[in-house]
């Protein structure tokens, strides 16, 4: 439906449309980050640049508690991350992401989030793996990693790391 102001034209859009359209731009999205992030890895030899991953396409709090983290990794001499969250594994190897699939829409007059599960496969196994994400400056971008394996939650373990003392 089109209603015409003297001023301005409101295109009213059924809500479930809404939602259809807006699944469908998180899901090339999420695709898209993961096909950037795969060929990258592809031309580091099975590493990611995380920190430039990170930067790109994660969220302003996700960036603000990863330097938390590096900072405490620095003055502790400890070292927080033993799985390459962006590919799910301990080991640089060459990975597949597939099997995307928007979980979860919410979209408010405040905030968008969303979350995507999808797999990530190694060459002798495979990881299911989601993502939450929140829609900041315009765009929408990582917010969380899950390691749907062994049930991992990053920010929170993220989280665990900064508020204990390392023995």
């Amino acid at each position: 439906m089109v209603m015409t102001d003297t001023k301005k034209t409101v295109v009213k859009v059924d809500p479930e449309v809404q939602m259809a359209l807006e699944r469908g731009i998180v899901l090339d999205c999420v695709k898209n980050i993961f096909r950037v992030v795969s060929e990258d890895q592809r031309t580091h030899g099975g590493f990611v640049m995380s920190g430039l991953c990170d930067k790109a396409f994660c969220s302003k709090s996700w960036n603000k508690l990863m330097m938390a983290v590096q900072r405490k990794e620095y003055m502790t001499s400890t070292l927080f991350f033993e799985v390459d969250y962006w590919t799910m594994t301990r080991d640089p190897e060459l990975v597949t992401f597939e099997e995307f699939e928007v979980t979860k829409l919410v979209i408010d007059e405040k905030k968008k989030s969303a979350s995507v599960s999808f797999t990530v496969y190694e060459p002798s196994s495979y990881v299911p793996a989601r993502v939450d994400l929140v829609y900041e400056d315009g765009r929408w971008v990582i917010d969380n990693f899950y390691d749907m394996r062994y049930m991992l939650n990053l920010r929170h373990c993220m989280w665990n790391y900064l508020n204990n003392d390392i023995i």
